[in-house]
């Protein structure tokens, strides 16, 4: 924890006075002692003159402000190096006394108990200040309710662990942690019930987790844990160990049967291999984060690059326009956040029911770049248009469904890859023929562009966009079900739940 705290001094502190506090602080404590040794030096010396009790005095007041000046910087050590000195001229003072019997060496005497009393009154306080300070500082870095790292932490502690491994070559990894079905547990439960599990799951976690690991609460029911020089093979290894390791201990900690049903949901991603930055390191680990629980809850799921995967199946001709669509990618997200992430997550839908159908491999990486690549027209939308929370007007709807067209126009450089564009501009057509932009029905749509209609409105369904709340994965399956054979392939829609069940299980 000290260690902690003194990075939140660091960002919040000037550096001198965090300095301070630490080495010039001792230098500063063995300057005081040094002074006072040597004002009693000269005291002693002067015991030897006559007509001296006046500079014998103003030492002596300077030596009391001296050590109530350590116990106001140094609370209890400033206290008992003081009370040494103090007493160390007090023996002088009894000394002189009996040999000369001199009322005036009384009266000093007397200022150096009371000198004692204030110093140690003024210790008292500057201790209750420095356990109060250490208490706020505290305070400012962890979360009240599960005494894990507060979300401000985690972005300051994530900066400064970054910053490092630049500068010496080293990693950083994030583990993104949700508590499956927790919203359920508080609707049905109450909250007490909730925040019951929230407590427990981070001092489980606190107590799996390595010295080096900073355990944060990133949000609602979700943690973050980072982590440092973990080799990237080992990391999915290390969450699965974390998440076998809490199945164990939950046992021991929840007394409740009902919270033993408790599991999580990991999503991993790791700087610098996978990520460049730490916007990209959290994005990933949340986007991983998601797969885990869309694909089956009580996973781990590490992030995967699908612009990646894309490349090792494209022929060279096409390789540099994956860094052209990654930088397209990038400027929808900053527009609008929700579709990099959807685009993604459909592209591991996509191949999942490509993979359940048997396509060959060539197949399957197509309708992977046409899923990642799908929306990437919606650059050309206003931003006003994608993050519109109301009801979007006739002409708005409209222009909007205009962007698998736009999206097959920016793709007409992959034109020769075997149906990509068609796949990308037919993705809203419906089996029933009410769908966009050509009004095709039934199998007259291509096998890829079903394929992402069924996993595009997967997606849709179970994620929170601006105009509508997520669904359970549940509801969505019913209510694919509902609509196959009107909006959806039927085939597809039985292949794709099947299959989401299987990997579930």
């Amino acid at each position: 924890m000290n260690k902690h705290v003194s990075l939140l001094r660091k960002r919040y502190v000037d550096l001198r006075d965090t300095y301070l506090g630490s080495e010039l602080k001792k230098v500063e404590l063995l300057f005081y002692i040094s002074v006072s040794i040597a004002l009693g030096l000269i005291q002693y010396k002067l015991l030897n003159y006559e007509n001296t009790y006046n500079i014998r005095a103003y030492i002596s007041h300077i030596q009391s402000c001296i050590v109530i000046l350590m116990a106001f910087r140094f609370g209890y050590v400033g206290l008992a190096t003081a009370v040494v000195l103090v007493l160390a001229e007090t023996i002088f003072i009894i000394e002189e006394y009996l040999v000369s019997f001199d009322k005036y060496l009384l009266l000093g005497l007397t200022l150096k108990f009371f000198t004692i009393f204030v110093t140690s009154f003024i210790a008292v306080l500057t201790n209750r200040q420095q356990i109060q300070k250490k208490r706020l500082e505290r305070m400012a870095i962890t979360d009240e309710l599960t005494g894990a790292y507060n979300q401000r932490f985690f972005h300051m502690v994530l900066e400064s662990e970054l910053e490092k491994a630049k500068n010496n070559n080293g990693s950083v990894s994030l583990i993104m942690i949700d508590i499956d079905n927790f919203k359920m547990y508080n609707d049905i439960y109450g909250r007490d019930f909730g925040d019951n599990i929230l407590r427990t799951t981070a001092t489980i976690l606190s107590e799996i987790l390595d010295e080096g690991s900073y355990l944060c609460r990133y949000g609602g029911d979700e943690f973050a844990v980072i982590t440092t020089n973990t080799r990237l093979d080992n990391l999915e290894d290390m969450a699965n160990n974390l998440r076998r390791k809490f199945e164990r201990l939950k046992q021991k900690y929840y007394k409740h049967k009902l919270y033993e049903k408790v599991t999580l949901s990991i999503g991993l991603s790791e700087y610098p291999n996978m990520s460049r930055d730490k916007n990209e390191l959290i994005y990933q680990a949340d986007t991983a984060l998601y797969h885990a629980k869309n694909l089956g809850k009580d996973k781990v799921h590490l992030y995967q690059d699908a612009l990646m995967q894309i490349r090792k199946n494209i022929s060279s001709d096409h390789q540099q326009l994956i860094g052209i669509f990654k930088g397209l990618l990038s400027t929808i997200s900053a527009k609008d956040k929700y579709t990099h992430g959807h685009c993604e997550r459909v592209a591991a839908y996509a191949v999942l029911i490509a993979e359940a159908m048997g396509l060959s491999a060539k197949e399957i990486s197509t309708i992977q770049c046409a899923a990642l690549l799908h929306d990437i027209g919606k650059i050309e939308m206003p931003r006003h248009i994608l993050n519109k929370k109301e009801e979007l007007t006739e002409e708005e709807i409209k222009y909007l469904r205009q962007h698998p067209i736009y999206s097959e126009n920016i793709l007409e450089p992959l034109a020769d890859m075997d149906k990509l564009t068609d796949y990308v501009r037919h993705h809203h057509e419906r089996y029933d023929g009410k769908g966009y932009p050509d009004g095709l029905k039934g199998k007259e749509i291509s096998l890829g562009a079903r394929i992402l209609c069924v996993a595009d409105s997967f997606d849709a369904m179970v994620s929170d966009r601006p105009y509508s709340k997520s669904m359970s994965k549940e509801d969505a399956f019913k209510e694919l079900e509902k609509n196959a054979g009107t909006q959806f392939d039927p085939e597809i829609v039985e292949i794709f739940i099947k299959a989401m069940k299987s990997y579930a299980a």
